[in-house]
């Protein structure tokens, strides 16, 4: 007999395998290949397993029919906190660069930081215009790429005061009369979206189970067992949570918006008495609505000021008394303020007189506005925790409905992989199952 015929693996294939073996193969390359453990378990078989093995696997772990709506909402919410937290992360960067920017390209060019900003500025037009150019058309590609980026680094660096002026007014309009001067500036935006940042990817991690947690304890339940105690944890850190969230809004009611601690007591005016919930309510919502009506005014303002500031007009020098006087009284301002309060706004119509495009003062008082909106931004600590005590509590609906598998090891786990290199009795059922469909 020859080699050849010796060989299994070149005999031919009697007729009728092909199918069976391409139809395994399919059905393997849809088995989990994570070594991790997950956090929930799959919403349906895969398509590999087999109608009896579903149903064996269905016995061993029912899910409740309530539980799915629950499961639905819990999905898109982590769906729609992870694009949120895309969305926070673009915004951060995006502010922070501009910010960065700005500065540098107000800064004279002739040395320090506002001649390295351009000299990179420089590289970055020039070689990017020439790669997009040559990239196609030349076997020099790279050489005459890196070429323009010297070029554009030497352009960079002779560029001097080039552009100091013009970026100067934007720079300084936005520091001293935009709406950026409620928030404090560009930098306590990106400080306080890099906390929203944080508080969005805790909700995350609540949703998915893969939140900081001791599990010495869960490690020697059996599977069973492991849930009512886990939804216990949860329910205790729900309350937690929640208890918070009154904290921190009374500490921002009675701090930021000067909510009273005490008032006389309703029996004894003579006494003091801790001020009821609804007082410290009343007194942030009040506030609160002020405070907005005031940045929504400037906004308006700002989308007068930005075609004068991007065209080169000095930010404080185009706007007249008379302009300003028909923004007050056309913007209906007696609604949070006293007639008295809102005239004290208005200016006498001189000749070549400007006014500052800008909010400077709550009226009626000299306190400025200058990051008045830092109070309402501080409520994102109790709107985190709120968020994370109705977290858990879905988890630990889905948990007792049979939607979520309590597993120690689940921190580490893919979510969408639920029973790969998982030694309990539902993950052995499961991957028994899809053995048995691929043979």
């Amino acid at each position: 007999m020859s080699e050849e015929e010796k060989d299994p693996a070149k005999e031919p294939t009697p007729p009728g395998d092909e199918p069976a073996k391409d139809e395994a193969a399919e059905a393997s390359s849809k088995l989990p290949s994570s070594p991790w453990p997950s956090a929930r378990k799959s919403a349906a078989p895969t398509e590999a397993v087999s109608a009896p093995a579903a149903a064996a696997v269905a016995a061993v772990s029912p899910k409740a029919a309530w539980g799915a709506p629950i499961d639905r909402l819990d999905r898109a919410w982590t769906k729609l906190d992870a694009r949120l937290c895309a969305a926070v992360l673009i915004a951060d960067a995006t502010t922070l660069v501009a910010w960065v920017s700005l500065k540098a390209l107000a800064q004279t060019g002739t040395s320090g930081s506002g001649r390295v900003f351009r000299m990179l500025v420089g590289a970055l037009v020039f070689g990017l215009v020439t790669h997009l150019l040559t990239r196609k058309r030349s076997k020099r590609h790279e050489a005459i790429t890196a070429g323009a980026v010297a070029v554009g680094f030497l352009v960079g660096s002779r560029m001097g005061d080039f552009g100091v002026e013009y970026f100067g007014n934007i720079l300084g309009w936005l520091q001293n009369a935009s709406s950026l001067v409620f928030f404090g500036g560009a930098s306590d935006i990106a400080k306080r979206l890099t906390l929203w940042l944080a508080l969005l990817g805790a909700s995350v991690a609540t949703g998915q189970g893969k939140h900081i947690n001791v599990d010495v304890v869960m490690r020697f339940l059996t599977p069973r067992a492991r849930v009512p105690v886990a939804v216990l944890g949860w329910l205790v850190a729900a309350a937690v949570c929640f208890v918070a969230v009154w904290g921190f809004f009374d500490h921002v009611a009675v701090v930021d918006y000067g909510a009273k601690l005490t008032v006389p007591c309703p029996g004894d005016a003579d006494k003091s008495c801790p001020a009821p919930p609804g007082s410290k309510i009343e007194t942030v919502a009040k506030g609160t609505s002020r405070d907005v009506f005031l940045v929504g005014r400037q906004i308006s303002m700002d989308l007068k000021a930005l075609p004068k500031v991007l065209g080169g007009t000095p930010y404080g020098k185009w706007l007249t008394p008379k302009v300003w006087n028909e923004w007050v009284h056309d913007g209906g301002w007696e609604a949070h303020f006293s007639a008295e309060q809102v005239k004290g706004m208005d200016m006498d119509d001189t000749p070549d007189t400007f006014r500052t495009p800008a909010v400077t003062a709550i009226p009626g008082s000299n306190d400025r506005v200058y990051q008045l909106l830092v109070r309402e931004c501080n409520f994102v600590f109790a709107f985190g925790l709120l968020v994370m005590s109705i977290r858990f509590v879905l988890r630990s609906l889905l948990a007792i409905a049979g939607w979520v598998k309590v597993d120690p090891g689940a921190a580490h786990g893919d979510e969408e992989l639920a029973h790969a290199h998982d030694s309990s009795a539902e993950a052995m059922a499961v991957e028994q199952a899809q053995q048995e469909s691929t043979r």
